[in-house]
């Protein structure tokens, strides 16, 4: 098991006009390695990145 910790970083929130807010990442490589392989995937996936962030925030599973 690695006990490397992988990260997952906020480097900057914006706040959009309408009401939305946009959140920019820093994920670094072993947290790229870690979410493909949590999600099967060969390539790092942008909109499946952005489900799991949703659905996180929504249910409080990210921390600082």
């Amino acid at each position: 098991m690695n006990s490397k910790i992988k990260r997952l970083r906020i480097t900057d929130i914006n706040h959009n006009d309408d009401g939305t807010t946009t959140l920019i990442f820093d994920l670094d490589d072993d947290f790229i390695e870690w979410f493909k392989e949590r999600e099967g995937l060969k390539r790092f996936s942008h909109k499946r990145f952005e489900k799991f962030i949703k659905e996180s925030l929504k249910n409080g599973r990210l921390k600082k």
